[in-house]
């Protein structure tokens, strides 16, 4: 998917690390050439990566590739909405570090993350111990913050669970006019998910004609634009079967399907369990469909 370009930081460095802290996190898709390791410590919404929408809340751990674009979207519960972000470079111990045969296995772990990992544990001392190390960070000197890093990542590749996010390759862009419109499309989806997508403004807004809107989209991301707010339905749906007590039926009418049966075949096909058993498994409250 096609994004605004982000320089990160004021200076030439190879290694940031910084806490975010706002009321919410707006939709802001961009790219950058850093690997971006972030922790969700405050606030739940949906997170954005290539094609990939998923639903993150406190604790969630994900690494991201260079260049690959992404944004955090907070949800529908106010609240504060804190993250750890630590970004870094290739470089940062020169050209060839990871080149070195030693750090071979870490290079591989690095290569397959270009497109984006979430992580989870099945040790939850191991996971603490991680968390505690990464939230040390910004209060350690320059050169200790890489070596601390180097073992952040030895733990991630070595003892985490890493699940994939972005099925497809996903190109920076290359026209700013293509950027303004990608981000203008994805914004407007995001937005307007739970309604009929309104193709007459969107074409109103970028000046194209639908089938234009279509096949740039799909061109741009490898999936269509009504794949597109599925994904982003079921990822707000399964927020609500996990925090609220509405009833599956309340739940998909309420994020735009208007058939219950769909809902539970889309559903099941991103999350792989129906509704009701993904409640039973995550919720804090079963609810009976009436």
């Amino acid at each position: 998917m096609r994004a605004r370009f982000e320089k990160v930081g004021g200076e030439e460095r190879v290694l940031y690390a910084f806490e975010r802290s706002e009321t919410s996190f707006p939709f802001y898709w961009h790219y950058h050439p850093e690997f971006e390791l972030t922790l969700i410590l405050e606030g739940s919404g949906q997170r954005l990566v290539g094609d990939s929408i998923e639903e993150y809340g406190p604790g969630d751990l994900v690494l991201l590739g260079p260049n690959l674009p992404h944004t955090y979207r907070s949800g529908l519960v106010g609240g504060p909405n804190r993250a750890f972000v630590l970004q870094f470079r290739l470089e940062l111990l020169g050209n060839i570090f990871f080149s070195l045969p030693e750090m071979r296995s870490l290079r591989r772990f690095l290569d397959r993350a270009t497109q984006g990992f979430a992580f989870s544990f099945a040790n939850e001392s191991k996971k603490a111990l991680l968390h505690a190390q990464i939230l040390t960070l910004p209060t350690r000197s320059t050169s200790a913050q890489i070596l601390v890093l180097l073992e952040i990542l030895d733990t991630l590749a070595s003892t985490a669970t890493a699940h994939a996010l972005s099925r497809t390759h996903v190109l920076p862009p290359v026209k700013a006019e293509d950027q303004k419109r990608i981000n203008t499309i994805c914004h407007f989806l995001c937005e307007h998910y739970d309604q009929e997508i309104d193709y007459a403004r969107l074409t109103k807004k970028l000046h194209m004609s639908q089938a234009s809107i279509c096949r740039f989209f799909h061109r741009a991301t490898g999936r269509t634009m009504t794949e597109y707010v599925n994904n982003y339905r079921i990822s707000v749906a399964a927020h609500l079967l996990k925090e609220t007590d509405k009833s599956i039926l309340e739940i998909a009418f309420e994020v735009g399907f208007g058939n219950y049966s769909h809902f539970n075949r889309q559903f099941q096909r991103r999350k792989g369990k129906t509704p009701r058993l993904f409640r039973a498994t995550f919720g804090n409250t079963a609810v009976q469909l009436n």
